[in-house]
This record gives structure tokens, sequence and C-alpha cells, in this order.
């Protein structure tokens, strides 16, 4: 092929040069065309030998060609070219061969034109948001708002200029419609996917069936948003087939089951989409697992539901959406698994470079969590279970078809079956309910919560006692992967008969897969010695013990997974800031550049709302502050008479508070509907359709409760949202900051309790029409220093007072 064609007289000069330099040995590098496909300017990424050359092909775009030489001046591609030129050629990314003088070329695949990004017309975009424009003819009592329109300009240029940008917009912006419509418009101009990921379902749902539906009706083109939900979600067709084949023989070992798989198998022909929020009853978990989806046992395009599979369906409608609403754990799975499969892989979402995350302020508690390595017993138990638990789990079935076969190899595969594996298992159940038993008794008797893994408790007799029985459970897990590898060779080595085998197959190696798996983190777990991360046991109740573990950093890791893959991102909330700073944000998130917006509550809290602190009472951090106020709390409670919700800091203080007053408001009939007592969704329904009603909450009620109106007017919080300081990620970070030189409650635990105090307060005000009354009694806003930042965290305007304890009772909500 003709050089002169690809190629500029000076980049081959240059090129020239580079291999000279190179001492004539390969060379890689990238180019970069211009409209007529010819070489302008190039990059040289890597030197080689004689032979190879390292091909470093991160962050290559469409109209990027890969070239390198051949010192030989055999310009054939070999088996390496081609696999390479095959993977980036998909991507529309050239492959080329040059000899060292550059007489000669070959190119393998051509590159594609790169395509011309259309930018926003911010103008455009802002008329929608006009008093007599679209959005105002199909939203019932839309206003115009200046901070909703400063939110689209910020959301405009990020796409755009490819920036970051944090944005904390106060309740009642509109940013869902500021970021929506920016969105959809970039994805329309550019045919590219947008995410938006959020923490909660409440919001994944108006965003869903609420926001983008009325967005149908407003924007120009029509688009394709589709809510995005785990694997787990969704029945599988191979598996309830199996379960219903052999019902009268399955169910006669389960009857306790059989009622709920009658129902599951009615609704199987009703469903439209088989996910599991479609169920009109409730099913429990271990039920549901038997019949949901899982990847590593899906035999794809050979399974013979394959054409009528829901999960399937609904993947094809993810990979041809406009716009894709996940949530935040969803987010990091698929961030974790093309971690681990490779970029190119396909993992729960497409590929995508532009990313809304809207309720930010939770990202990295969320993305902590998910980058721990935890060991579950619970869980590995029910994996042997699927080994082998009665006749319908994996060996017995295996074995059943195996004694059916008349092959050479059948009694030693037998044998490995019934003396080695099943053998093993059983041993494995007993040395689990072992590990089981010694890691509950360094739990002192009935307790909870967390104990974290110290060089103290390392060395106490109880630790040794558990890493034994641990140590001991660990060898035989890996005594398990070797007999299941063996097996697997064996079934395989059966001439002819792999094709009769697959789906057993198949099943096989995801177990032996998971065995890796919990092998590998029990064995990090028992050695809990890495020092970037930290390491926990905790305890929910006696049957359900784990072995936590977590980064003290995650900034690297989502730099290197998530942010420097995108072209930009969006992060908002209503409370990303501390003291009008996002230092903390962006320090906790790896984020180094970014463009910061502020924009306040358009709601006149001035008017709507009063923030009273009693001061005359015990700090809240003082051994006596409950026993103190919880006679005239319960005096608040009977005068407010419902229509209040209160904040706790933990269950324990909730629990003592509910012991102390239940019984003499329920004398007054008003009920307390208590979190731990009963589901969140039937508190917050029977809140809003009854009168005197009073909500104790704790952890989730201080954000994602949105109660309009007057069924909401007292907000009461019991104390300042610090981080527990013994919490096991706290005091490690902590720990870190103080070897740093840093003072932890400055740089850790305020800006944590700021915006966790910024979300609490945020519960009461919810629109231009509600007023109420906030009581903080937490008075260390007044009496700290610290109590400034609080107070500077408050909404513009809002009136901070200084009361007496007694005076609450008789103080109504602003007039």
């Amino acid at each position: 092929m003709e050089i002169d064609k690809y190629f500029e007289s000076s980049i081959i000069d240059a090129i020239r040069r580079d291999i000279n330099l190179a001492s004539q040995q390969e060379i890689f590098l990238v180019g970069f065309i211009n409209e007529e496909n010819r070489i302008i300017d190039y990059h040289l990424l890597a030197r080689g030998n004689e032979g190879m050359v390292p091909a470093i092909v991160n962050d290559l775009k469409p109209g990027n060609i890969i070239i390198h030489n051949h010192p030989s001046g055999d310009l054939r591609p070999s088996a390496a070219d081609i696999r390479l030129a095959s993977v980036m050629g998909n991507k529309g990314i050239g492959f080329a061969i040059i000899n060292n003088n550059l007489s000669e070329i070959y190119v393998v695949v051509e590159p594609k034109q790169p395509h011309v990004e259309e930018s926003l017309d911010g103008n455009e975009i802002i008329s929608l948001f006009e008093d007599d424009n679209k959005l105002a003819e199909h939203l019932h009592g839309y206003e115009y708002r200046q901070q909703q329109i400063d939110v689209v300009r910020e959301v405009v240029d990020s796409f755009n200029k490819h920036h970051n940008i944090l944005i904390e917009a106060g309740t009642g912006t509109g940013k869902s419609f500021a970021y929506l419509i920016p969105a959809l418009y970039w994805s329309y101009q550019n045919k590219i996917t947008v995410v938006v990921s959020t923490n909660t379902i409440n919001l994944q749902e108006q965003l869903i069936d609420k926001d983008l539906v009325l967005l149908q009706k407003v924007l120009p083109f029509s688009f394709k948003a589709v809510l995005v939900k785990g694997r787990s979600n969704y029945v599988c067709k191979r598996k309830l087939h199996r379960i219903e084949k052999n019902a009268k023989d399955y169910l006669a070992d389960l009857p306790e089951k059989e009622i709920e798989f009658i129902k599951i198998l009615n609704w199987i022909d009703q469903t439209v989409t088989g996910s599991r929020s479609e169920l009109n009853f409730v099913t429990r978990t271990d039920i549901w697992d038997e019949i949901a989806s899982e990847s590593d046992l899906c035999l794809r395009t050979n399974c013979p539901f394959f054409d009528n599979c829901f999960f399937m369906k609904a993947r094809k409608e993810v990979f041809s959406a406009d716009l894709l609403v996940a949530n935040h754990h969803l987010l990091l799975s698929d961030i974790l698994l093309k971690n681990e499969i490779g970029e190119d892989s396909h993992g729960i979402l497409p590929k995508y470079r532009n990313l809304i995350i809207d309720e930010a302020h939770n990202f990295a508690d969320v993305a902590t969590l998910h980058l721990g390595r935890p060991f579950y017993n619970k869980v590995f138990k029910k994996l042997l279970d699927r080994f082998f638990n009665n006749k319908h789990s994996l060996l017995p079935r295996l074995r059943s078809k195996i004694a059916a076969l008349k092959v050479d190899k059948k009694k030693e595969i037998l044998e490995l079956i019934d003396y080695k594996l099943i053998t093993n298992i059983q041993n494995l159940k007993d040395m689990s309910a072992t590990y089981e038993r010694d890691l509950n008794n360094i739990f002192t008797e009935d307790s909870m919560g967390s104990i974290k893994i110290s060089g103290k408790i390392k060395n106490e007799e109880l630790w040794q006692e558990f890493v034994s029985s641990a140590e001991k459970l660990l060898g035989n897990i890996n005594k398990l992967i070797f007999h299941t590898r063996d097996l697997y060779e064996e079934i395989l080595s059966l001439q002819g008969l792999q094709d009769d085998f697959e789906d057993l197959l198949i099943e096989l190696e995801s177990y032996l897969l998971r065995c890796q798996h919990y092998a590998d983190n029990l064995a990090f777990n028992i050695k809990a010695e890495d020092d970037e991360f930290v390491f926990w046991l905790e305890r929910r109740n006696k049957d359900f013990i784990n072995q936590e573990n977590a980064p003290l950093n995650i900034t690297e890791q989502l730099n290197e997974m998530l942010w420097n893959s995108l072209d930009n991102a969006v992060l908002t909330s209503a409370t990303l800031s501390v003291g009008n700073s996002f230092a903390f944000c962006q320090e906790t998130l790896g984020l180094k550049k970014t463009r910061n917006l502020i924009v306040s509550s358009p709601f006149n809290y001035e008017e709507q709302a009063e923030l009273i602190i009693p001061e005359d009472i015990p700090a809240a951090n003082s051994e006596n502050f409950l026993s103190n106020i919880v006679n005239e709390l319960g005096n608040i409670l009977l005068s407010f008479a419902g229509r209040t919700l209160v904040l706790f800091t933990s269950y324990k203080m909730l629990n003592y508070c509910l012991h102390k007053l239940e019984k003499s408001l329920n004398a007054n009939n008003i009920s307390i509907l208590a979190q731990g007592k009963y589901a969140r969704n039937y508190i917050i329904n029977r809140f809003k359709n009854l009168d005197r009603q009073i909500i104790f909450g704790t952890v989730s009620f201080w954000e994602g409760v949105d109660i309009k109106g007057d069924n909401l007017q007292y907000l009461i919080i019991m104390k300042l949202p610090f981080p527990v300081p013994d919490e096991p990620i706290a005091s490690a970070r902590m720990e870190c900051l103080r070897n740093e030189g840093k003072n932890p409650f400055f740089h850790y635990s305020l800006p944590r309790a700021v915006i966790r105090f910024k979300q609490g307060f945020g519960r009461l005000i919810r629109s231009k029409k509600d007023k109420g009354l906030v009581i903080s009694m937490d008075n260390r806003i007044l009496t700290k220093s610290y109590g400034k930042v609080f107070q500077n965290s408050l909404p513009e305007g809002c009136p901070v007072n200084r009361v007496k304890l007694k005076s609450i009772a008789q103080r109504g909500i602003p007039e």
C-alpha cells in the first residue's frame, strides 16, 4: 500500500527517527487522522524488542489508528496482531503495520472517522423552563425558579466542555428536570447513552414513573428511558421449569414451600417482565433465590428458554436505551465487574461516558462497602447446600446421571463424588458450625454491633481459637475446590458426552468459582493485616455474624475505575457542602478538579420554618441527657398530637424513648410508628393517611422521606448525628488522619455530621405551602464553637431561637 496515501511526509520522518532511537526494534504508537483519513499526528506509546512490543490501548477512540513496525520487513499480521486488530476495529480504531524505513504500510483495519460531537444549545434548553413553555404547560403548579436555571446552565456546560461538577441544590430547586433535560438532549443529539444513578428506590421510581413520563410530552423528540435492575430481580424460566417438571417429587421434600411455588407458577403466566417487583404477594428470600436468574449459571443462547428469557429481554432494553436509571449499588457492581473481566466485556450496563449521580452524598459510603472483601458464612453455607443437601442438589443430580452411563471411568467418578466431595462437604458443614460458634464467642452474650480487629483482639485467646477453626474451614474449602476441579475435568474427559452434561457443568463451574472467591476472602479476613483496609466483625443476630472489611481510602480506585473513564460527571444532592465548601466531598471521592455550584432552596424559610433549641438541658453527650428530658419530650409529643417526626442517632436511644413514652401516648390516642417495629413503607403510608401519628426514626429516616403538607409539621432532632467514634470505618479513618497530623474531628466527624444534619433538617419543608417547627434537643449548636458550622448550614433565612424546654409544648408552627 502507498505510504504517502496515509502519512504526511513530516510524520514519516518523525516515525523513522523514533525507530532509529529504539535501535530498529519494534515501537507502538497511536496516530490521529484528519477528514481524508491521513495521519497528521501521532504519540509514541511503547518500545519493545525485535519480535514484540507492549500494546498500550487505554483511552483510544474512533479516529485513532494503532501503528507498529515489523523490523523483519514482513508486514503480514501475526495471530496476536489479528486479535488486537479485531478488538480495536470493533471500536472504530484502525490498525496498521509498517516496515522500519516506512517505505511500506499494511492497513489491517481502516479507522472510522470519529463522531463529531454536537454541543448543547443552552438557550434552547432553558427556553423549555420559561413560564409559557412546554414544561409549564404539562406540569401542574409549575413556577419559574432562577435556581433551577442556574443548575441547567452548569449541567449543559458540563456536557459541552467535558468537566465534572458538584452541585448542591436546595430542596425544591427542581434539580431532577434540571439534569434530565440536558442529559436527554445530549443523548438524542450524539446518539449515546447517559446513565443516572440514585441511592434510593423512591427517587428511581419518581424519575421513571413521573418525571420521564412527563418529559415524553414536553421534549420535541422521543427517547427511551429504562430502569436498570440487577439480574437477581428476574425469574429464570429454566430453573422454574426444572422445579415444575419435578414438582411432585421436589415439593414432597419441601411441603412448606409448596403453596408459594404454586403461586409463582400461576404468576409466571401473567407477568410481563418476570421481575420480583411485579409479584402481588410476598415470597421468601430463600424461595426466590431458587428461581432467580444468575449470570454464572446462564446457558445463554443454548438455553431452551433464551428467546423468551425475562432477563435477556430486559438486557436488550437496557442496551438500546437513551437514558438509564440505575442505583449506586448496581453502578458500582458494574464498575467492579468490568474491572475484573475487562472493560471491553459486557457488564451490567453498556459502555457510557456521561454520568449523573443524584443523592451523591451517599456515593462514597456505598463505594466503600462495595470495595471491601467480606466473608459471609451464612451465604457460604447456602452454597454448600446447593452442592449437597437433598436429592435435588447438584451432586446427587450429577451422580444419578453418571450412574446411568456405560463408561469406563464411571466407578472412579462415583467414588470421587461419594468418598471425596460429599464427605468433604459434610465435614465443611460441621467446620462451618464450629467456625460460627467460635466467632460468636468473641462477642459477649447477646451483644450486637461490631468489633474492630486490632492487635489487642488478635492476641486474645478467643481470637486465636476462632482463627484455628477458620483456618481448618479454609483448608477444607481449598480441598473442596481441588476435588470439584477433578470432577469437572473427569466429566469433560467423557468422550462425546459433554453436551449431555452442559447445564450441569456450567453449574459445577459456577460453584467452583464461588468457592474460590469465598476461600480468597476468608483467607484475607483471617490474616486481617492489610494496612489499606480496616477489618471488623459484624453481629446482627446470633445466627448472622460476618467478617467485614473496607478500604480506608477509595479515591485511587474510583479514579482508576470510574472518573478517568468518563467525559463528564454531574454529582448533585441537597447536601454536599460543609460551610459552603465542597472540599470534604472532593477529598472523599477523589475528585481533584471539579466545578462547584451551590444554589439555595426557593422556599421562604424565614416565614415557613423556625429552629428552636432548648438552652436549659444537659449536653446531648452527657450521661444523664435522656433521663432528664424524656418526660418533657412526652409532654411535647402530647401537645403536638401527631404530625411529628423524631429523628434519633441510634436504635438504643429510640427504643429507650419508645419504652418510656408509648404507653402514655397510646392512652391519649396517639400512635408511635417506630422504625424497627414496623416496615418503612408501612410507617410512611400510615403517617400520611391517619391523624395523631408520630414517627420515631433513625438511620434511613434522616433522608429520603418526602411528606408534604399538614401531615408533617414538627421535626425533632434528638442529637447531632456525629459518626459513632468506635464504628470500625470511622475509627480507622480518624486514626489515619491523626497519623497524618490532622484533627479527625474537624476533617471527618464534623463534616459528616453537618451533611447528615442538613439531610434531617430537609425532611420538614417540602413545598412552598409547608410550614413547620424544628426542635434540636442537642444544644451544642449553641454552646460549642463548632455549633456555628451547623447554624451556617441551615437554609438561608431560617430563624434560630433559644427557648426554655418547658415552653416548647406551648409553641405552634410559624404563622
